[in-house]
């Protein structure tokens, strides 16, 4: 999953490079009032951002709401003011963590918002004969690991989130690269050939389909992903 995360305290940084260091996909920006211009341009898992910096007129719930309707918002909040954070949650905030909060359980809460948001109960995705361990970036096939690398992973998970839609090779390069360092969108044919090698055994239950000149879609005979 990738996250989006305005770094505007020490506090905040080093939560990113906790995520980081356990393999959390990040777009990071110093500066809180483009948040709205980076939710517009590319969907995120969850937006990480401190309550300190909502200003009437200049950064709202409302407004990041609209440029990512899709994305939950966790507020982080160094003061415990409970009329506060009963204002954020009716204004759109899907968790507020108080900043002393210690950095394992907030990875924890973050996950469980991220994996609901996906229709996940626990963080694993479950597509039959096809499971993956999110918090560990594992992928089984019938309980057997497969050896894959950070990208094959990535790029497998994100698809895996979306079964049986159609991703585009820009949400791909977005998701998987942020907006830095962008190769060409056609290195994906040769990680998707190894992932096609990977789940050979299932094909037929499980499928990667290429649509030409747009990008590609895992398809599945479940129509939902389930928790496992």
């Amino acid at each position: 999953m990738r996250y989006l995360v305005a770094e505007t305290s020490w506090p905040m940084i080093t939560l990113t490079q906790e995520l980081a260091d356990q393999g959390t996909l990040l777009t990071r920006i110093d500066r809180p009032e483009d948040t709205p211009d980076f939710l517009r341009l590319a969907a995120s898992d969850m937006l990480l951002l401190e309550g300190s910096q909502l200003k009437p007129n200049r950064l709202s719930l409302s407004d990041l709401k609209c440029k990512g309707p899709h994305t939950p918002i966790a507020l982080f909040s160094s003061e415990e003011d409970n009329d506060q954070i009963s204002s954020w949650f009716q204004s759109g905030a899907d968790a507020v963590i108080p900043m002393h909060t210690p950095v394992d359980e907030v990875i924890l809460r973050l996950r469980a918002v991220a994996c609901r948001n996906r229709g996940l109960a626990m963080p694993r995705a479950d597509l039959g004969p096809l499971q993956l361990d999110l918090p560990n970036r594992r992928a089984y096939i019938y309980d057997c690991p497969l050896k894959l690398g950070p990208k094959q992973y990535e790029l497998l998970e994100y698809i895996c989130l979306r079964p049986n839609q159609l991703v585009t090779r820009s949400e791909l390069l977005t998701h998987i690269y942020g907006f830095e360092d962008e190769p060409d969108s056609r290195v994906f044919d040769v990680y998707f050939c190894n992932l096609r090698t990977y789940l050979k055994p299932i094909s037929g239950e499980i499928d990667i389909e290429t649509v030409r000149g747009v990008g590609y879609r895992l398809t599945t005979d479940q129509r939902d992903t389930a928790a496992a």
